[in-house]
Formats: structure tokens, sequence, C-alpha cells
């Protein structure tokens, strides 16, 4: 009898520490975002694997073969590391440690904000730090067929190998930039989502991607070939300008089959066309075109089939402008410049970025007269202080 009151007595000693442990979890639960991590994860991308450190907190966190979307608040901190010493390459100009056994990157930002981190498969050296972009030479030494690539089993996503920015952006093409891209956030989409302007002159169907690109369903049949995309009555329906703001791109891989082997189009009819393999270096396609790999969009077996092939190109600046009216993407939209004045409201902001959450540079005063030099969503671009600066279209009226 003197066992069993002991064991009953251990037995609800048990009990009352696992129900504490288990309100401590549900407070925790409470005190941080929807993405907590209680513990070490990894990662497995197609470079390698990425850790998330014990203790990181954000709002969301979205993984590919490719690379991790983070949305993260203020007040949270993400931590990922990588014991191969992989560059972390970002988009939020988050400094990347390199010690003797492994590359650090911490998050900490002052208000929310979306990151992308695209890891790629140079490593970094111990004997400093690499920044946002670092010394990264996109596409390594062997053949473009060697780009490690996302899994095609949720839409026809980009494969992207980040590029060094100390490579000059050729001036003679149209560049997401150039047209006035800022992220997808800016423009209320995210990464792969399927857009049309309809009404519009083109009221074709278009899949974007988060570096600005986006590629063109050429033929209804091709649509038809992902049905998760849930068919035309999920098709998103954009302004002209939005969707304008993407650069049009003809590269593919079959990431299905996993063919390592990027593909040109050239369009040969309305709704044809036929393909080539850009049988080159993984070097030289990015000195010929720094965004090489961001334009790369995964396609499946059905659609890779439903092409003829032609000859090989042996150099990326073969590949055709990828166009439905064979009109070079070279030529911008000329840009319509539109006076507004401010009202509604005393002081309207002034930002770096067609964003609420971009820095704010200065205020105009109500009544005040700018010119519109582009639009994009919902924001107008204006010219302040000798700068590009970016006001929203709310708070101005036409005249």
């Amino acid at each position: 009898m003197k066992i069993l009151k002991i064991n009953f007595y251990l037995l609800s000693l048990v009990v009352v520490l696992i129900g504490g442990l288990f309100l401590v979890g549900v407070n925790q639960a409470n005190a941080v975002g929807a993405a907590y991590y209680p513990q070490d994860t990894t990662i497995n991308l197609g470079v390698g694997d990425i850790v998330i450190q014990d203790g990181s907190d954000a709002d969301s966190v979205v993984t590919s073969n490719l690379n991790i979307v983070i949305t993260i608040s203020s007040g949270q901190t993400m931590v990922l590391t990588s014991a191969d010493k992989l560059h972390l390459s970002n988009n939020g100009g988050y400094i990347l440690n390199c010690g003797t056994n492994e590359s650090r990157l911490t998050i900490v930002p002052s208000t929310t904000e979306t990151i992308i981190v695209t890891p790629t498969s140079t490593t970094c050296s111990s004997t400093g730090t690499g920044g946002a972009t670092g010394s990264v030479t996109g596409g390594g030494g062997g053949s473009v067929i060697t780009t490690p690539t996302p899994s095609p089993s949720v839409s026809p996503a980009v494969s992207s190998t980040p590029t060094p920015s100390s490579v000059p952006v050729s001036t003679s093409k149209s560049t997401p930039v150039s047209r006035g891209f800022v992220s997808l956030a800016a423009v209320s989409l995210k990464d792969g989502d399927v857009i049309s302007a309809a009404g519009s002159s083109d009221p074709d169907v278009y899949i974007v991607n988060p570096h600005g690109y986006k590629r063109l369903f050429l033929n209804p049949a091709i649509f038809n070939f992902y049905g998760h995309l849930g068919g035309f009555s999920k098709v998103k329906k954009a302004t002209s300008v939005t969707r304008d703001i993407f650069v049009t791109s003809g590269l593919f891989r079959n990431c299905e089959t996993n063919d390592k082997k990027v593909y040109g189009v050239e369009i040969t009819g309305e709704d044809t066309g036929r393909l080539h393999w850009v049988n080159t270096t993984g070097d030289q396609a990015v000195k010929d075109d720094p965004d090489f790999f961001k334009k790369v969009f995964c396609i499946n077996t059905k659609e890779f089939s439903w092409y003829p092939q032609g000859v090989a190109y042996t150099s990326v600046n073969q590949i055709p402008d990828y166009s439905r009216k064979n009109v070079s993407s070279s030529t911008p939209a000329p840009v319509v410049k539109k006076q507004y004045k401010v009202f509604g409201t005393d002081q309207l902001n002034v930002r770096v970025s067609a964003s609420t959450s971009s820095a704010i540079l200065g205020k105009l005063p109500l009544g005040q007269i700018v010119e519109s030099l582009g639009q994009q969503g919902l924001w107008h671009k204006i010219l302040y202080q000798n700068k590009d600066a970016w006001v929203h279209s709310d708070y101005l009226k036409a005249i």
C-alpha cells in the first residue's frame, strides 16, 4: 500500500507538470506569430539544408525547393543557418555572417516585411561577412543545365539563380525595374498568381514570379495542362498598367522530369511556338543576361511535349523577344504624364517605393499639384526633390 501511495503521488505530480507545460505552450503561442519554431527545424532545398534556429518567430514561412519566403513583423526574429556555409541571399539587405562552421542570417525587422531568402550553391568565406548579395556568382561554373529547380507540383514557378550585383544590367532591353516593378506585394499579387487584363487590347493570361517577370500561356490548351490553377474562372483581373510592369519571359524548364536544360521559345504564330535548347554555360548565360535565371519558368511534361523543337541556340543572345505580336520588348511603353492635385489630406506622404511600409521622403500639402510619371497599382510615381518617389492615388484628383 505504501508503494501504491508513492506511485499515485508521483503520477499526480507528473500530471500537474504536464498541465503546466501545456499552459506555458498556450501562453507562448499567444505571444508569438503564427510561424514560431520551438526547436531547430531543417528545410531541404535544392542547394542544401537550411536550419531555422529554435526560438525563431515570424507571421508566416513558405518554402519551395528554391527559396524561403518569410513574412515577419517588428518584434520578431528569424535566424537561418547553413552548416555548408551557403550564401543566403535575400531581398531585404540583411547581412550574412560567415563563421568557421556555418553561415548565419539574422532577420530583425523594424516593420512588417516580406523577405525572400534564396540560398545559392556558392559558399561564403569565414574571413569576413557577406551582404544581401555578397559575391555570389550566379549560374555557377558549369552548364545552365545544372541550375537547382523548384518542385512543379505547386505551380509553374520560376527557377532562379541569383546573379552578382556587380554585373551591369544591359540597358538595351526593358527590365522589371525600368518598368517600375518594386515587389509583388506592391501590386497586390503573390508568386504564382495568374493574371489577365480583360477588356484591354491584350486579354491573354500570364503567370507572374517575384522577380518581376511573367510568362504567357501561348495557347488555351497549355493553360488547361495546369488543372491545379483552377481554370479560367480563377484568373485574377489586373489593369494593363500592372500587367505591363512585368517583363514577359520565354525561358522554360521541364521541372516535372527534373530536366536541367533551359529552353527558349520561338513564337511561330498567334498560338504556336517552338522550343530551342539554350546550349551555353551558366557563367556565360549570366554574362550575356544578368537576369537569365530569374526568367526561367517551370513547365510540365504535357506542355513540354506540346511544342516542336528546333535547333539548339548556342548563345543567350539568340533567344528572340517573347511577344505574341513579335514586338520587341526592348521598346518600353510610352510614359503618359498627367497632372493631379492633392486633396483629402493636409499632408500627403511621399514614399521611397509603392508601399505603405516604405520610408517617407517628405509630405505634400493640400492643393499641391504633381505630375504623374507612371502608375503602379494604386500608386503614382512622381519626381520629388529630383528623385523618383511614390504617392497614393486615394489623395490625388486629376486636373
